[in-house]
């Protein structure tokens, strides 16, 4: 009763400070913007090409928010983006692009690639182009531990920042615990017990969880989240080597 108690402290705590990390950066940081000479049109126009460019799975938005246009990823696209166009000003000559992501890093990527693309800003002097990474990897990695195909993918990858990072592989390690950890205590709760007449018969006992028939409640949790990150994996593979065929550069 006491391992079950402390076990679920543990995951509350836990669960309480990744919940802070997610909302105290999430005020922090609320999208990226950047101004481009030009009114909307012209800038769309060149925003749709460069998506295109990058992945054609996206679709206006009519939803635009008080902006004059919204772009949306598909489900197919690894990508995950709304990217809005509009006015920076009613008197202005200038256009501003929003651009919003549930991840921070992707956000800053994309304000690179436009500043890059759009702007013709050199990168930033300690900017350094991408390498490719490899789905069967990542994928390997994932059997081990999502944690550390999470790693692996954002070493060195512009997807993702720091805060990513950490609240990607703590989500991971939180299921593990709970899907996994339940279904061990489970498990050894309902281990068959011995009766008196057992004991007197020196009948042996049940030996531990392994030995029980719900363990394979434990391997069929641990399935779940792997079986989750190996679509993100997918992901964040196929995103990063769209993203390094073209040879921006990023700092990380």
């Amino acid at each position: 009763m006491k391992l079950i108690k402390g076990f679920r402290s543990f995951v509350l705590y836990f669960c309480f400070l990744v919940l802070l990390s997610t909302t105290v950066t999430s005020s922090l940081f609320a999208g990226e913007t950047v101004e481009i000479l030009g009114g909307p049109e012209d800038v769309n126009l060149r925003l749709v090409a460069l998506l295109n460019k990058l992945d054609p799975d996206f679709y206006a938005d009519e939803k635009t928010q008080g902006f004059v246009y919204r772009y949306k990823n598909r489900w197919k696209n690894p990508y995950d983006f709304n990217i809005y166009v509009g006015k920076v000003g009613k008197t202005s000559p200038d256009s501003i692009i929003r651009i919003e992501s549930p991840r921070r890093g992707q956000e800053r990527m994309w304000k690179e690639i436009m500043e890059q693309e759009l702007l013709q800003k050199p990168p930033h002097e300690s900017a350094v182009p991408l390498s490719e990474k490899y789905h069967v990897v990542s994928q390997g990695l994932n059997l081990i531990t999502p944690m550390a195909s999470v790693g692996y993918n954002s070493w060195n990858s512009p997807l993702f920042s720091g805060r990513d990072t950490f609240v990607s592989m703590s989500i991971y390690l939180l299921c593990d615990l709970i899907l996994a950890g339940g279904a061990y205590m489970y498990a050894q709760e309902n281990l068959p017990k011995k009766n008196i007449w057992d004991n007197m018969a020196n009948v042996k006992g049940a030996g531990n969880v392994w030995d029980s028939p719900n363990a394979v409640g434990v391997f069929a949790a641990l399935a779940v989240s792997r079986a989750v990150r190996a679509f993100d994996a997918w992901e964040d593979t196929s995103a990063h080597n769209k993203t390094a065929q073209f040879g921006w550069s990023f700092k990380f």
